[in-house]
């Protein structure tokens, strides 16, 4: 997987997740055995996302959500 590309899929045991970066904003789509829907985070590329500090796991980043997408809050409020 290219960590630059602004397109992600995973599929896996607890379903499917496709997601979208873009500028500002980052958006999920799920279809799993949890959740059907979708979500909306901020982006702070090139900085770790929430893929990433989930380990690719769709489960954890729903459990997760909550403290995950405040994760993605820039520290530098000039990165905007």
């Amino acid at each position: 997987m290219n960590e630059a590309t602004m397109f992600k899929i995973i599929v896996d045991g607890e379903g499917a997740m496709f997601s979208i970066t873009m500028k500002k904003r980052a958006y999920f789509f799920f279809l799993s055995n949890q959740f059907v829907g979708a979500r909306v985070a901020p982006t702070t590329d090139p900085d770790l996302g929430i893929v990433e500090l989930s380990g690719y796991s769709i489960h954890k980043i729903l459990k997760n959500w909550e403290r995950l997408h405040l994760v993605m809050l820039p520290r530098n409020p000039s990165r905007r």
